[in-house]
């Protein structure tokens, strides 16, 4: 009888020790399972998002290609926004003389120090104005040249009556360019 129970408890460990062992294994298959889950949730997130990424930007560039018709008839208004160098030193003074002739106005014009333009910086060019005549001939001045859309920066303005019927208005600046 004594066999009988150290068999008994034998057979008794053996039982659990395997009921034991058969948790744990599956304890164990059912956390990596878990954590293999959470990882393929997380890949399929991260592809979801880069294809929604990828059909935005298809979208953007399908809108960009569409319009670029459209922009391209803006050159050249963008381009006088700033002028290019040989066109300032060619044209501008030519230009603001014009304006100011048709405002029934006298323009002295010159041109100071430049810096040069570099790479994507713009170059500028030190300027000195004086313009005299009527008052609104002036203010119909600088309304035109604030219409022509050159990069000016009137760092001084000085404006003074002649006389009655006459004034006087002197600026400094700079005006800004690109490379050509």
């Amino acid at each position: 009888m004594l066999g009988d129970v150290s068999d008994y408890k034998k057979s008794l460990f053996i039982n659990i020790g395997v009921t034991i062992g058969a948790f744990a294994v599956f304890v164990a298959f059912f956390v990596l399972l878990r954590m293999n889950i959470s990882h393929q949730v997380d890949v399929v997130t991260d592809i979801r998002s880069k294809r929604a990424y990828v059909a935005q930007s298809a979208d953007d560039l399908a809108s960009l290609v569409k319009d670029a018709p459209i922009a391209r008839n803006y050159t050249s208004e963008l381009t006088s926004l700033v002028p290019t160098h040989d066109y300032l030193i060619s044209s501008f003074s030519k230009d603001i003389k014009a304006i100011a002739q048709k405002d029934n106005a006298s323009l002295a014009f010159t041109f100071g120090n430049e810096s040069p333009a570099s790479a994507g910086k713009l170059g500028s060019i030190a300027f000195s104005a004086t313009i005299s005549g009527p008052m609104n001939s002036i203010l119909g001045f600088i309304g035109e040249i604030e219409s022509r859309y050159y990069a000016i920066k009137i760092t001084t303005m000085d404006i003074n009556s002649a006389s009655s019927n006459s004034s006087n208005m002197s600026a400094n600046g700079q005006i800004f360019f690109e490379s050509n």
